[in-house]
């Protein structure tokens, strides 16, 4: 097991580790926690915040922090507690606002504020995002605040969120390019390919940053990754060995070491238990 106990494993979620009701299913939990209480160091690299994820992985008993907002954060679940934040110059936020305050998609903006994090947002919204903060909205891990006329910006500001019409999203993404002191993921949602998500980090933040963080944290002298997506091709090419998923886009997939099963046929967990075998 000594190779078990040096190589850190880290998996996406949306596409990747979660199936196709976006849950892990009971064969996923069960194989982590299996190879988990067996010495396998096991993380997750997402985009998504504490408010999701701390219920979709409550079945799996991670012992390390997990990376979350696409790097922008390194969190541990088990003390509530963030370990690192990435966030912006307030004047890179400002020059955002102002420059896509006439577009048709309105942004939420993510910060940490007395190590709570909070969304700002303001009227009006697409009935993707009312949707989307109706599912969100409640919980301990995360609050939204509804601003009135022109945003304050935050000095803990991580992240400015855009969701809705994918085309919509390529002018908001054509629009920000050109300012300085970001970095912007735009993609399509697995399921809905006309609904797009547009992210944008402070300059420098990646999922591969936070693993490299992360790597030094466990000791691990090999790193593995898997994902689906355009936002984890940064984590593919620091990777030693890197997956993509047989639903992966295909510049995941033309970065990838191999593809394996898709994410409703348990991929991860496959290609985990296969491993174990190969390396007892």
């Amino acid at each position: 097991m000594a190779q078990h106990k040096h190589t850190l494993y880290i998996s996406d979620l949306d596409g990747t580790l979660l199936n196709e009701n976006s849950v892990v299913s009971h064969t996923t939990a069960s194989a982590l926690n299996n190879l988990i209480d067996k010495g396998m160091l096991f993380s997750i690299a997402t985009a998504r915040t504490p408010a999701t994820v701390v219920k979709l992985m409550e079945e799996v008993n991670i012992k390390l922090p997990v990376i979350l907002m696409t790097g922008a954060l390194v969190y541990d679940i088990a003390h509530n507690q963030y370990l690192s934040v990435s966030s912006f110059p307030q004047t890179v936020v400002r020059n955002i606002l102002d420059a896509t305050s006439d577009m048709p998609a309105s942004p939420m903006v993510y910060c940490i504020e007395n190590s709570q994090l909070c969304v700002l947002y303001s009227q009006p919204l697409t009935c993707e995002q009312r949707t989307f903060i109706e599912e969100r909205n409640g919980t301990p891990f995360k609050r939204y605040i509804e601003v009135e006329g022109n945003m304050t910006v935050p000095s803990t500001s991580v992240l400015i969120f855009f969701m809705g019409d994918f085309e919509q999203l390529e002018q908001v993404y054509n629009t920000i390019k050109p300012i300085d002191g970001h970095c912007s993921y735009l993609y399509r949602d697995s399921m809905r390919p006309e609904l797009g998500y547009l992210e944008v980090y402070p300059c420098g933040t990646t999922k591969a940053a936070a693993i490299k963080q992360l790597a030094q944290i466990a000791c691990s002298d090999e790193i593995v990754v898997f994902g689906d997506n355009v936002n984890d091709v940064p984590m593919f090419e620091i990777a030693d060995r890197s997956y993509a998923m047989e639903n992966a886009v295909d510049e995941a997939k033309a970065k990838a070491t191999r593809t394996i099963a898709s994410n409703t046929h348990d991929g991860v967990a496959q290609f985990l238990l296969e491993e174990y075998k190969t390396l007892r």
